[in-house]
């Protein structure tokens, strides 16, 4: 659901102006929210209904405070909203509107639309050409699937304020949801034409027709055009990470390589690598973002943590300490007990959680960490009373978490007492049994149910949108029931998603499984493909370096050309060496064999773009992306490059690839081109 209540914090502050004989106490409480102090405020409100019940304006604004979330007290704003309703004058339409449109906020707090509805439409009733109340209504009615009634109203509040761009995005989403592709597609390019940059709905609605006609590399650009417009992950990424990962892929590295030196550009496309379980990529935008922030502190932490997920544990401890240089807090402290867990080095990893404890001693899932480290090494008693201070120390939704280590520690003591009574406890807290699967998973496995554990694990199996994290809670579970083949089967899946928890021989449950030589096999292997992908990301990092000195790029004259040998996706080529060119162009000739032999893959293919010939001539070409472009012995990543559709036309070497240095010098005497950086 949209977070429609933002808007009631810009009502309140229209209201402060709004002209009338208003009383003492409001006005005082009028002054202490101009300063953000809403306590004060709520007492010289309180104060005001005190001294007169009917001030309505009093009760409107007791209302809306009690509604914001630092409150959430929504029955009392219901409460204080009946009462001014109730002892508002008639004529005062804008108070009354207010109020029923803080009605209509709490009921979409509390998730009940239709209420909500009435209160919205009670408020625009009042005050029709109140965009806000038209906006708020317009997002119930497409929560409630009223599409018809949302696009009423969103056309209702274009008419007012047609410069809201952001409306016709949502606009295009309800024709869209309505079944009219048309007008969505209307609204979309619409919208995408009057935003700087283009709107994250209008693309995403874009994305979804293309899916829907079966045009994956379509769909993939505009659901990265959506990405980059707020570096955000959306749902209709999730389908096409399952559907399309590598057009996926190749559309981030599009989309990033339009602003290769921008900050924030870097930022979303690791933000979405990491989304896709593509650490390794991730790291690499990662890298640019901290080498071009004034601030490179601030992607420290990050380093860290992708570091850590790909097991490269050395490099995520160093990038933590350079983190809490700045940044000290028990967070950053149990980030970095955590990574020394995963090295297996569990006391150690205990004594930094009790560090991360003394700044904040009532994090209850603490206490669930230190227990973790107390079960591995044997320790059962105290895990158990630390199990006890987290139960009462943590939140209700975590605790089926503490069950599951609590029923795991009497399982390995072989307390079956016990372990019946916290199985039976766990039973009578099913509602949390589909919001935590990890633990939902082991406590199948240890109060024996292999039957039930064997047929969730089936569906996860068949289910091509899984969660990936499932898989390693799976053959978790199947590794307390020493289920050696179906642990096989979870963890192979779980590597082949792109993940690399490989220090799980490092956990007990694990250990009925060392010296095994299939199980052995398969964590080499994968670690093997970890390592070469980290050795293919410091060569990507290194050669960004290279980029600090001189290239030279030998040339030969034919034709009054210069021409350059380089090398695309290893294949080399000549081409014509033209500053004036946009991009990289080469013929459908090359593109075709490039294609045929493997240079090429079909997630290249980026769509179509407009082209100026040299004559002047305007004609239509095909987009890709070159994913490695070798200029003398720098390599490049990501150069945007167009196919002419003429078998006869030249290659050339254009802008898209020299805007990666800084100076271009041609020594006519040498033959030689040299490319500075920037």
């Amino acid at each position: 659901m949209r977070k429609i209540f933002i808007i009631v914090f810009v009502f309140c502050m229209q209201l402060i102006f709004a002209a009338s004989k208003d009383s003492y106490y409001f006005q005082r409480a009028e002054e202490a929210y101009k300063k953000q102090n809403y306590g004060s405020c709520m007492q010289y409100c309180q104060k005001g209904v005190h001294e007169n019940p009917k001030d309505g304006k009093c009760w409107a604004v007791i209302a809306e405070i009690y509604s914001k979330r630092a409150y959430a007290r929504y029955a009392e704003a219901l409460e204080a909203a009946d009462k001014a309703l109730a002892t508002l004058p008639k004529k005062e339409t804008y108070w009354i509107a207010f109020t029923h449109c803080i009605r209509g906020n709490v009921y979409y707090k509390i998730e009940d639309l239709p209420a909500s509805k009435q209160s919205y439409m009670a408020a625009v009733a009042l005050q029709p050409d109140n965009t806000d109340y038209l906006y708020c209504l317009a997002d119930v009615c497409m929560d409630l699937k009223e599409y018809s009634e949302a696009i009423t109203y969103y056309k209702r509040h274009i008419e007012v304020s047609p410069k809201t761009i952001y409306v016709y995005g949502n606009l295009a989403m309800a024709y869209y949801l309505n079944g009219d592709t048309i007008e969505a597609q209307r609204y979309c390019d619409l919208t995408n034409a009057l935003s700087s940059g283009g709107n994250e709905t209008a693309h995403r609605v874009l994305s979804r027709m293309a899916l829907n006609k079966g045009d994956q590399v379509l769909a993939c650009k505009e659901a990265a055009n959506a990405m980059f417009c707020v570096g955000s992950w959306f749902k209709e990424a999730d389908t096409l990470k399952q559907l399309c990962p590598d057009i996926l892929l190749a559309a981030i590295r599009y989309e990033v390589s339009k602003a290769d030196k921008d900050v924030k550009a870097n930022a979303t496309a690791s933000y979405c690598c990491f989304q896709m379980n593509k650490y390794m990529e991730a790291l690499y935008y990662l890298h640019k973002k901290k080498d071009l922030s004034d601030d490179p502190q601030e992607t420290y932490g990050e380093l860290a943590i992708v570091y850590d997920l790909v097991n490269a544990f050395d490099e995520a401890e160093r990038y933590y300490q350079l983190a809490m240089q700045t940044d000290s807090s028990a967070g950053m402290w149990e980030r970095l007990a955590d990574n020394t867990r995963h090295r297996g080095e569990f006391q150690e990893a205990e004594s930094l959680y009790r560090r991360a404890l003394k700044d904040a001693p009532t994090n209850g899932l603490l206490y669930y960490w230190i227990a973790k480290c107390k079960t591995e090494t044997g320790n059962y008693s105290a895990a158990l009373q630390l199990l006890d201070t987290a139960q009462v120390l943590s939140e209700e939704n975590d605790k089926l978490t503490l069950l599951r280590q609590r029923a795991e520690i009497y399982y390995l003591q072989g307390d079956k007492e016990n372990l019946q009574q916290v199985i039976a406890e766990a039973q009578r807290n099913r509602q949390f049994f589909d919001k935590n699967k990890a633990a939902t998973y082991h406590l199948y496995a240890l109060e024996g149910n292999e039957n039930i554990l064997t047929e969730k694990a089936d569906s996860l199996l068949n289910d091509k949108y899984a969660n990936t994290e499932e898989y390693l809670d799976v053959a978790s579970a199947y590794a307390l029931l020493k289920n050696k083949e179906r642990v096989l089967t979870f963890l192979k899946r779980y590597y082949e998603s792109g993940k690399y928890d490989l220090f799980v021989p490092r956990y007990k449950r694990f250990s009925f499984l060392k010296g095994d030589q299939n199980f052995e096999s398969l964590l080499a292997h994968y670690d093997s493909i970890r390592l070469a992908e980290l050795r293919t990301l410091q060569a990507r990092i290194g050669n960004r370096d290279t980029l600090q000195g001189v290239t030279e790029l030998p040339f030969t004259r034919q034709g009054g050309v210069c021409r350059v040998k380089c090398a695309i996706n290893g294949l080399p080529l000549f081409f014509v060496f033209d500053t004036g060119a946009a991009d990289v162009s080469i013929s459908s000739v090359e593109a075709n064999f490039m294609l045929k032999n493997g240079y090429l893959t079909n997630a290249d293919f980026m769509g179509k773009q407009n082209y100026v010939t040299a004559t002047g001539e305007i004609h239509e070409g095909t987009i890709i992306n070159l994913r490695e472009v070798k200029v003398g012995d720098v390599v490049l990543r990501d150069i945007k490059a167009s196919v002419v559709n003429n078998q006869s036309a030249p290659l050339l070497l254009g802008q898209s690839c020299f805007q990666r240095f800084g100076t271009v010098e041609v020594d006519n005497k040498a033959q030689v081109i040299r490319l500075l950086s920037k």
